[in-house]
């Protein structure tokens, strides 16, 4: 065997020495989704004996307990992708307007798994109580139990939000290291508070990179449409009646006496991948015709490229979020920012903060679609 061969045995077998060529954020990334999946099988595990706990304690007395239905246990993990995997578009009420700061990594989503786990052992101390105890205090034990199993629940449903979040940013961070790099310089610009500095970082993102397919028609007076031609592989026609109604709806607005309006003409496409299949959406998307928007199915978190397709992801939709996503079609960016640390081997630290909440596309669950998107969205599309 020869020197240079048994070196790279060595190397491969040394301790601490892996394989795995991925980028860091991958790897780290795998690393805590496992975690979570042991979690999420050992809560689904409680929630079988609970219920269990449950139908037998509701055969033994006449005393009435909330019922554990099937669809209470714990979702998979498995669906992060899914190709003509549809969306529930849902009218989420409008949030409270505030100046936001947020922080995602893949150490806070293990802190919060790790936290997870001692609740759910706490629960399970409390379940081993509630089979034990006398049959006067069985009742109230197990309707407890109930209540924090419930808990348990909503919260592991919001860290399966976090990663899928982290999955998705971290990655696109890694793609376009450039650009948020930008972000970040425009994060802290922005957090020192200057408001001169502030409202021209505004006005930069506010600027749409309109696409040429837009059409304004102004063949009424006071009244602007703007037209914009969709192609979608989507067959299901309640749910894109739907989708285009929540957009029209959210994107018009007036100014005195005139009017702005956005309508959609659909255009159908015979789908390609088969139904769940994985893809790459900006592949996908690139065997679209050109002379229109894209709106297609498949991407793990709901997300857009600007001036050119709307990817949705399975789940709850808002009409609000829809819309956002909507305004990258036409060619506006976030007006928030996303900024980022390096955190080596342990992936990125995804920096957001939102500071102006007047508009769509910098607070898309309080901001509101105004007339001065459609203004710089027809001065954008006269500079071409």
């Amino acid at each position: 065997m020869s020197l240079m061969v048994s070196l790279s045995l060595l190397l491969a077998f040394w301790p601490g020495q892996s394989s795995d060529e991925r980028p860091a954020y991958a790897r780290e990334g795998d690393r805590v989704e496992q975690e979570f999946v042991v979690y999420r099988d050992r809560l689904a595990a409680f929630f079988g004996s609970l219920r269990g706990l449950v139908d037998l304690q509701s055969a033994s007395t006449t005393a009435t307990l909330p019922r554990l239905q099937v669809q209470d246990a714990p979702p998979p993990t498995a669906a992060r992708f899914g190709f003509g995997v549809l969306p529930r578009i849902i009218d989420a009420p409008p949030g409270s307007p505030q100046v936001s700061v947020f922080s995602y990594s893949w150490p806070i989503v293990a802190g919060y798994i790790e936290g997870e786990l001692v609740k759910l052992d706490q629960a399970q101390t409390a379940f081993n109580e509630a089979s034990n105890a006398q049959p006067d205090d069985k009742t109230k034990l197990i309707s407890n139990l109930i209540l924090e199993y419930r808990k348990l629940l909503t919260n592991q449903r919001t860290i399966d939000q976090y990663i899928q979040y982290n999955q998705f940013w971290q990655r696109s961070i890694a793609q376009d290291r450039a650009r948020f790099d930008q972000l970040t310089r425009v994060y802290e610009l922005l957090k020192s508070d200057e408001p001169d500095t502030s409202q021209a970082i505004r006005e930069v993102l506010g600027k749409p990179e309109a696409p040429p397919f837009i059409a304004i028609d102004r063949s009424k007076p006071d009244l602007v449409i703007v037209r914009v031609p969709v192609y979608t592989d989507i067959e299901d026609e309640e749910f894109l009646a739907k989708a285009k109604t929540a957009i029209e709806d959210m994107w018009q607005a007036n100014d005195g006496d005139t009017a702005y309006l956005l309508q959609i003409e659909v255009k159908k496409v015979a789908p390609v991948p088969q139904r769940g299949d994985r893809i790459d959406v900006r592949t996908h998307a690139a065997g679209f015709p050109e002379d229109g928007a894209v709106l297609t199915t498949g991407a793990q978190t709901t997300h857009s490229l600007v001036g050119r397709y709307v990817a949705l992801a399975p789940g709850d939709l808002s009409i609000r979020t829809l819309a956002h996503e909507f305004g990258h079609v036409l060619g506006f960016r976030d007006g928030y920012i996303r900024g980022y640390n390096d955190l080596g081997e342990r992936g990125f630290e995804i920096l957001e903060l939102t500071s102006v909440f007047d508009d769509i596309m910098s607070a898309p669950r309080e901001g509101h679609v105004q007339a001065a998107h459609f203004k710089l969205l027809i001065e954008g599309l006269k500079a071409k």
